[in-house]
């Protein structure tokens, strides 16, 4: 009986465990998604900034902390703009790619791509040339 008993808790321990990999640290806000774009993974909160009039994404690490590009640790830093087009992307089509999005890029199930507007030149040759190796293809 002992063996099944412990079957029982170490499988019990296992659901458990697993279940808190998805749970939001205190510090990502509720509607985060979790992403792909590290070993162990990360957040991500996109969302239509209205007064602004723009897009606005906050990349997490696994464990909550917020993820700057260097030198660009202010509420700035979280304005994004599309790839191609012009205008935000409205709030119901804010849903994240949760395998192609990275840090510095933020790819959205439609293909739409939302890149960080301190470093938009430089992220766009990024996604440019993912497109070019046959990666994901980017929308307006």
């Amino acid at each position: 009986m002992w063996p099944l008993k412990a079957i029982v808790i170490t499988v019990a321990l296992l659901i458990a465990s697993a279940g808190c990999y998805d749970q939001h640290p205190s510090s990502v806000p509720e509607g985060a998604t979790r992403v792909s774009f590290s070993k162990d993974g990360g957040w991500v909160h996109c969302w239509l900034d209205t007064a602004m009039e723009v897009n606005r994404c906050r990349t997490y690490n696994a464990s909550g902390e917020r993820l700057y590009r260097i030198g660009k640790k202010n509420d700035d830093d979280d304005v994004f703009l599309k790839y191609e087009g012009s205008g935000p992307v409205p709030d119901r089509d804010l849903q994240i790619d949760i395998i192609h999005t990275e840090p510095d890029f933020i790819w959205l199930r439609n293909g739409v791509v939302l890149l960080p507007r301190n470093d938009y030149d430089h992220q766009k040759s990024v996604v440019d040339e993912i497109n070019k190796i046959g990666g994901n293809s980017a929308k307006k």
